[in-house]
């Protein structure tokens, strides 16, 4: 029994697709630990902002590094486990790289009020989203578009609580992203 070229032709498409879903599906996976994480720690950093914003940077500074080193290792589990080859350094160049480009926007930008210093990672964050959904999948982008919108609703209609804003909200919105991504 022989197949037609068209056979064959569908066959291989068939088999790029279900390489390509699989692809997809294991982004999400990979990456729900990383929204739970990240949606706690803005839960904190925010809230603790909204309460003692005078103590805000060393927070955010102390959250960032746990969340960073936390970031590692939960990359460095799945390669331990040969799900990744990346050993995590791809993963603190990233966020290394982030931060720098958000600090450097600081120092030329100058916000001059609390909730644009507050806004800003969020919408950067919103912003690195969306770009992974051009390669790894829909749903980060549509988390991106989420994140951003909640980020600019809050800003323009609670600048006063703009950080309890994100707090519940961006955070939650991360936190239910990695209840999202974990049901693939």
């Amino acid at each position: 029994m022989s197949i037609s070229p068209q056979q064959a032709t569908e066959a291989m498409l068939d088999i790029e697709r279900a390489q390509r879903r699989a692809f997809v599906l294991r982004g999400y996976e990979l990456g729900a630990p990383h929204f739970l994480l990240w949606g706690a720690i803005w839960f904190v950093g925010y809230g603790f902002t909204e309460a003692f914003p005078a103590q805000a940077l060393p927070c955010w500074i102390a959250l960032t590094a746990g969340g960073t080193l936390g970031g590692y290792l939960l990359g460095r589990a799945a390669a331990d486990r040969g799900i990744v080859a990346d050993d995590g350094r791809r993963y603190l160049a990233v966020v290394g790289s982030t931060v720098a480009f958000m600090l450097l926007t600081y120092a030329i930008l100058q916000p001059r009020h609390d909730a644009q210093f507050a806004a800003f990672p969020a919408l950067l964050v919103s912003f690195l989203y969306v770009l992974a959904g051009i390669w790894k999948g829909a749903r980060w982008a549509v988390v991106g578009m989420v994140v951003a919108g909640l980020t600019m609703a809050g800003y323009e209609l609670l600048q006063q609580h703009f950080n309890l804003w994100m707090a519940l909200v961006g955070g939650g919105a991360l936190v239910c992203t990695g209840l999202w991504f974990r049901r693939v």
